[in-house]
């Protein structure tokens, strides 16, 4: 029987702590996580948690009685809320997931004041596996008031040193960590422990390397404070010469979009970024001394709108994620895609679920134009086929339009192409309207699809 372990990660889990302002996200943290069956047969999952020493937890019950380990019917999801586990004291924890069948998670972090009245929300996927080179594309300190809390995990065997290098404009900075422990985790923050030199303003990008071929894997969350914004991504370990991303903005229900596009390698290449609404393609010229370069929509694609992108680069493979604001005080990020899959599995979405709501944009990735196949949680009687895609196309599904799902649904999605030999990649987005008119911070967040 082969066991499927996801790491999912790093400041994926802040169980209310008392920080200094700001050093996390806010000054009480709270965090839970999503898993999701992507098998054909029931799985079997065990949830570990490792403490900032690497000393590991297991939990034998989790939240709502679920025992630890638990089952899962194929494609069902189940959300480990961590204040709700008995036992686990107050702290910071990564988590390493086990299964028998393949698995998908992703981790939603909500950081508030000491007052209550403003909250900051991110999320970003589990990794399957890591890396000893993780690549960051953007990474910022007192820009406009935007600060990086990278978080790293060794999700390795033995203890590992752990070196950032980050890039800003010509100039290089360093932050390491030493003896980092198994499945522990290490966190920089730019905002309160800017490495040595870095200057305010810096909007660049980062390398974290690890040694003794120990693989690691990464996460920004990012913060303005002042704004209440909050955007968190994953981390790369490779690059690829097409990356794919499917929803950008330019004053769409007042959200609009910047690109950060970073390079790996040494050289220069050009990169090219085709819109699926046929707008002229905008370029950025990658060097050594300029390995990365920020696009924002507003500026590069005077249409309106939504719309997807492929990014082509003349040379070197390529990273690149999407950040997203509104004027409401809102922000979101994800990850440009490398390649797609025939179907994927979505871990939650939302139709007024205690005030959540979600949508999910999906790109045809391949060479094929293909109809997508929308299956929900509970609800397969009600599965349907949306319109056809053409090749770098996508489509934005909103849950609140979606007849058939009770008001307070959550549950998982199964998207999958028609057509053979067709693939998708799909990002998620959740908004707390509610909250967000109030004035209450950052309510909103996006994650890839796994």
């Amino acid at each position: 029987m082969k066991k499927f372990m996801m790491a999912l990660t790093v400041t994926l889990v802040i169980l209310t702590t008392t920080v200094p302002v700001m050093a996390q996200l806010g000054d009480v943290d709270n965090s839970s996580f999503i898993i999701q069956n992507v098998g054909t047969d029931e799985a079997t999952v065990l949830v570990t948690f490792y403490d900032e020493a690497g000393n590991s937890i297991t939990p034998s019950e989790l939240n709502a009685g679920k025992p630890n380990p638990f089952t899962l019917a194929p494609w069902a999801s189940f959300e480990v809320y961590l204040p709700g586990i008995p036992g686990l004291a107050n702290g910071r924890y990564s988590v390493v997931v086990s299964s028998d069948q393949p698995v998908v998670a992703i981790a939603n972090l909500i950081g508030q004041n000491v007052a209550g009245t403003v909250f900051y929300n991110g999320s970003y996927a589990g990794a399957s596996e890591g890396a000893t080179t993780i690549y960051l594309p953007a990474i910022v300190h007192a820009y406009y008031g935007w600060n990086s809390l990278i978080s790293i995990q060794n999700v390795g065997n033995s203890p590992t040193d752990v070196t950032v290098t980050y890039t800003c404009g010509a100039n290089t900075y360093t932050h390491t960590k030493t003896g980092l422990a198994p499945k522990a985790s290490v966190h920089f923050d730019l905002e309160t422990n800017p490495p040595p030199g870095m200057p305010t303003g810096c909007n660049g990008s980062a390398v974290v390397t690890s040694t003794d071929n120990q693989p690691i894997i990464a996460v920004d969350n990012q913060t303005a404070a002042g704004q209440g914004f909050t955007q968190s991504y994953n981390g790369f370990a490779s690059g690829a010469t097409t990356v794919y991303v499917p929803a950008l903005y330019h004053d769409y229900y007042t959200w609009s979009s910047s690109l950060n596009i970073r390079k790996i390698g040494s050289g220069d290449t050009v990169v090219t970024v085709t819109y699926s609404d046929g707008s002229t393609p905008s370029t950025c010229n990658l060097t050594d001394a300029t390995p990365s370069c920020m696009l924002y929509m507003p500026t590069v694609h005077p249409a309106k709108g939504r719309f997807a992108a492929t990014i082509t680069s003349s040379s070197l493979p390529i990273v690149a994620i999407v950040n997203a604001a509104n004027p409401n005080k809102q922000a979101q990020t994800y990850e440009g895609f490398m390649d797609g899959k025939p179907s994927v599995g979505l871990p939650t979405v939302m139709k007024k679920y205690y005030g959540w709501d979600t949508s999910f944009t999906c790109q045809n990735v391949g060479d094929v134009t293909t109809k997508l196949r929308i299956m929900y949680q509970g609800y397969a009687a009600n599965a349907y086929e949306t319109k056809s895609l053409a090749p770098g196309e996508s489509i934005e599904i909103y849950q609140p339009a979606e007849t058939f799902l009770p008001n307070g649904y959550r549950g998982s999605v199964t998207v999958t192409a028609i057509e053979a030999g067709a693939k998708i990649a799909c990002i998620v987005n959740q908004t707390h309207g509610a909250n967000q008119a109030a004035g209450k911070g950052d309510w909103s967040m996006s994650y890839n699809a796994p």
